[in-house]
């Protein structure tokens, strides 16, 4: 029969997994109601005498991190993407000569037919 220990480490282990499947599908909502319920789990883990499970926790936390930073760096750049774009539509800035910023207003929207 599994003791209390080991079943919290069940419980950390299926949580961390549940993690995980929720950043690589993007679902935030599940990411959010995640992280309390992790939270509350390791509270009331307070030691650990299996290393094999603390091994196989240390890995798919370390997972985890990972996937977080990778989709931290995604939503950073797709929000950077979307400023480019917002800038392009309200007009192009440029330079001059002398290194000033010139803001160039955005055309009618027709392009001219070259042929």
């Amino acid at each position: 029969m599994a003791g209390p220990e080991d079943q919290t480490g069940q419980v950390l282990e299926r949580l961390l997994d549940r993690m995980h499947a929720a950043v690589l599908a993007g679902d935030i909502r599940d990411l959010a109601t995640t992280a309390p319920e992790l939270e509350a789990v390791l509270a009331d883990f307070a030691s650990l005498d299996d290393r094999a499970l603390g091994e196989r926790l240390r890995r798919k936390a370390s997972r985890n991190a990972t996937c977080l930073l990778a989709a931290a760096r995604g939503l950073r750049a797709a929000r950077r993407r979307v400023a480019e774009i917002q800038s392009a539509r309200d007009g192009l800035q440029t330079y001059d000569g002398h290194g000033k910023r010139t803001d160039m207003p955005q055309g009618t929207g027709r392009l001219a037919q070259r042929f």
